[in-house]
């Protein structure tokens, strides 16, 4: 739009238009020609009492950002909430007590899946111990152990039995008496305390189950 065409568009005469591009409000491209939107923005900001010619338009006000809503202040607390106590919660209600599961018996033949497979399962483990408890050392064989316990006990019962024949003639003369009779008093002695320890037997090292 040429200035003459902005004139008459604004109802003013050309000289106020000449008035208004040398005041720096006129918008003008580089052809000449007046930018009209751009213009008119210029003429409504001005104060009501300097503006010359027919207002076509309120004054643009500039728009304003809106607050952010989560940036607003959170409210505070009325006075009545502060003065009330704070409310307290209430303890969870108690849950019924599960029932006992049933005694497990492993030598029960009527076992369901899963208590058989838990008897498996633990029988497995025993023996994996047992195999590792023989390898370090810590379990014997059971015959083996109790023949070498009768062993050790006949071998001992042995002894005292030829003990009153080896020191007899030695504490008879220590003591300045007959030897074969000292033989025989010791020899009857230890017969007696012998008999009263009774015959070597097997040890009682439980049943192979405990073993």
């Amino acid at each position: 739009m040429t200035q003459a065409e902005f004139a008459r568009h604004r109802g003013v005469s050309k000289a106020i238009v000449t008035k208004w591009k040398g005041q720096g409000l006129l918008a003008v491209t580089a052809d000449g020609r007046v930018e009209v939107e751009a213009t008119e923005w210029n003429l409504d900001q001005r104060p009501a009492t300097n503006r010359g010619g027919t207002t076509h338009r309120p004054i643009r006000a500039i728009p304003r950002a809106e607050p952010d809503p989560r940036e607003r202040p959170a409210p505070q607390p009325s006075k009545a909430s502060q003065g009330a106590p704070p409310r307290q919660a209430l303890p969870p209600e108690p849950d019924d007590e599960p029932g006992e599961p049933p005694e497990f018996d492993p030598e029960n033949p009527n076992l369901s899946l899963a208590a058989a497979a838990q008897r498996k399962e633990n029988h497995l483990g025993l023996l994996r111990r047992q195999e590792y408890l023989t390898k370090q050392g810590k379990l014997v064989d059971r015959a083996e152990a109790e023949a070498a316990f009768f062993d050790e006990a006949r071998a001992m019962r042995d002894a005292w039995l030829a003990w009153p024949a080896r020191v007899g003639i030695e504490m008879a003369d220590a003591l300045k008496v007959d030897a074969r009779t000292l033989t025989q008093v010791l020899a009857t002695y230890v017969q007696q305390h012998l008999a009263e320890l009774g015959e070597p037997s097997a040890p009682d090292l439980g049943s192979p189950e405990a073993g």
